[in-house]
């Protein structure tokens, strides 16, 4: 199937488990949910090597790897950091979740956009050279 269509998948599931949050409001559904985010999570991460390698020549994927993984440890830092604000502010969790979700299609549309643009400049470049 590819790191990029995975990607997507794994970044919509984690989209929903952001959405379900939403809806319960138990003691224990929190910790369910929280498992499922971290299980997604922790196969998005190690894709983004996969698909900077894809993308890139291999003299820049060290450095751009690099940058991805900053990128996201910071993210997923200041979004903790964010969710604790907004909930500060409003004592609620529902605007904190729905503000992760947020990003989190932000993240979906990004990826979405890589891979129409990847399979569009495959076949720009297959009508050049054909």
């Amino acid at each position: 199937m590819g790191a990029g269509p995975m990607m997507l998948i794994g970044s919509a599931m984690q989209a929903v488990a952001l959405l379900l949050y939403l809806f319960f409001d138990s003691l224990s559904s929190p910790w369910v949910i929280a498992g499922l985010f971290g299980l997604f999570q922790g196969g998005i991460v190690p894709r983004y090597a996969v698909i900077i390698r894809q993308f890139l020549p291999t003299r820049e994927a060290g450095a751009r790897i690099s940058l991805v993984l900053t990128a996201t440890v910071l993210g997923m830092a200041c979004g903790g950091l964010a969710a604790g604000f907004i909930y500060d502010a409003t004592q609620s969790y529902r605007l904190a979740f729905l503000h992760g979700l947020l990003w989190n299609l932000v993240n979906l549309a990004l990826i979405g956009w890589l891979l129409v643009w990847s399979k569009w400049r495959r076949r720009s470049h297959a009508v050049r050279v054909g």
